[in-house]
């Protein structure tokens, strides 16, 4: 794990979201650093989630507006943690994240900004999502599920605005702390940069009324990371988690 900035919160994370791989303290960058740009479309960069990222929760505080169904799958999701026997998902299995999940795994990611497309790279998984700048969704009969969905984004002002449906539901979940998705869901994102570009905010609306009574929104902050370099992360070698004869999932900390 990156120890030097998660400490004792990431084996929480860990045991919560029963994740997987052993990965280590990333290689720094030479230095020194240059300060960020101001420019609000140049987003690149890497970028670290503040230890507060790792849970999608409504920007108004309290808990999701679950359907009475996703609250109970929550719940039995939770108290399998505290028992020990975390319920499967896709990272137990060395499946991709998926979004959103995805976003709030903590580890870092890397902003690419290209004129036509934006790609969020990331170290978990080595997973990466295209951002297709100024296009539409293909026809529904033409999109098919992936775990990254498919994005499409654009400028409004210095907030870059990505919209991004077919995401895969199945063993999915919404973040590290499991809270329920569908394949149905709709995510709007608001990207940009703030504190003079030392920061990434990310506010993320859900729409998925299979599992959420309405739609609601999150907030995300990613700390600017000229520091880090990415290193290599591999789920299937040493997986903490492996999943035992009976359909649970261990916990421990390698």
């Amino acid at each position: 794990m990156r120890s030097a900035f998660l400490g004792a919160a990431a084996v929480t994370v860990a045991i919560l979201a029963a994740a997987t791989a052993s990965a280590q303290t990333g290689l720094p960058a030479p230095k020194p650093w240059a300060e960020p740009t101001r420019d609000p479309h140049d987003l690149n960069g890497v970028y670290m989630p503040e230890s507060n990222s790792f849970s999608y929760l409504p920007v108004e505080g309290g808990d999701p507006p679950w359907t009475p169904e996703a609250k109970a799958d929550f719940l039995r999701r939770r108290q399998a943690d505290k028992d020990g026997k975390p319920v499967v998902n896709t990272s137990t299995l060395c499946l991709p994240s998926g979004m959103p999940k995805v976003m709030t795994a903590p580890y870092p990611i890397e902003l690419v900004v290209q004129p036509k497309q934006v790609i969020i790279l990331h170290e978990i998984q080595h997973l990466m999502r295209f951002i297709y700048l100024n296009e539409q969704h293909p026809a529904p009969d033409d999109l098919f599920p992936t775990y990254a969905g498919h994005s499409v984004g654009r400028w409004e002002g210095d907030t870059l605005v990505v919209d991004t449906v077919a995401t895969t539901g199945g063993l999915t979940t919404l973040d590290q702390s499991d809270r329920p998705k569908s394949g149905d869901m709709h995510i709007i994102e608001h990207i940009r940069k703030i504190d003079g570009g030392r920061k990434l905010e990310d506010l993320v609306t859900f729409d998925d009324p299979k599992v959420y009574t309405k739609p609601w929104t999150a907030r995300l902050l990613y700390d600017w990371r000229p520091d880090i370099r990415f290193i290599e992360y591999i789920c299937e070698e040493n997986n903490r988690n492996p999943v035992s004869a009976d359909g649970t999932v261990g916990a421990a900390i390698k």
